[in-house]
């Protein structure tokens, strides 16, 4: 496995990666091989990360499919950030008094769940979120549901127990996360409890669009 793409990252934010940066971030086993969190955050391996539009409501008529991954876990969430603020329009709304410029998802809130989605995923089912754009809503789904031990109101309170502790660690070098369970608080402040769902599989975050601002108003 190779790690330039992660060694960029750290260059960027003025932190260079040790020579044995894979025993100092934990990507090791007892015996000195190579983790899967290791795997996860080379230059390349075989996670697929997905981002699907559809024409209406339903998941039938696709009109446009991306595919981002097979590279370190960083840059796939990056790319996924990019892909996720071209499809975030500005609608704006003229009055006899100002000009309102309003986006169709509130920018922080997906930020947050894309990156949440991206650390907490379960990893182990060798699959990413995926992430759906249908016509009134934005739709994220991530493998493995509750950690154990945590009730949903822990959850929404902001009781953070990652998947990889491992991931975790080089997300909040990143600056993408604080572990301090301050993003689905971030998250709720616009979006309610009833934008999440539990399964025994997976979780999913579904946001609907800004309502206010899709008839009779013009994208910028």
């Amino acid at each position: 496995l190779k790690f330039q793409q992660l060694r960029i990252y750290y260059d960027e934010i003025g932190k260079a990666l040790p020579k044995n940066f894979t025993k100092t971030l934990e990507l090791q086993t007892a015996d000195e091989q190579l983790n899967y969190a290791a795997y996860l955050l080379a230059d390349n391996n075989t996670i697929s990360v997905k981002v699907a539009k559809y024409a209406d409501t339903t998941r039938v008529d696709l009109i446009q499919a991306e595919e981002f991954g097979y590279c370190s876990l960083i840059k796939a969430t990056k790319q996924v950030l990019d892909k996720i603020e071209v499809e975030n329009k500005t609608f704006t709304k003229i009055t006899s008094k100002e000009r309102i410029e309003k986006k169709q998802w509130n920018t922080v809130a997906l930020r947050e769940a894309v990156i949440n989605a991206m650390v907490h995923n379960d990893y182990t089912y060798e699959l990413a979120p995926k992430f759906e754009f249908c016509s009134d809503r934005f739709e994220i789904t991530s493998y493995g549901t509750l950690p154990q031990g945590v009730t949903k109101e822990e959850f929404f309170q902001g009781v953070s127990i990652p998947q990889s502790k491992e991931i975790m660690r080089v997300f909040r070098d990143m600056e993408l996360v604080e572990q301090l369970g301050s993003g689905i608080p971030r998250i709720l402040k616009t979006y309610g409890q009833e934008s999440f769902y539990f399964s025994e599989n997976f979780t999913r975050m579904s946001f609907p669009i800004d309502q206010e601002f899709q008839i009779d108003d013009h994208e910028e």
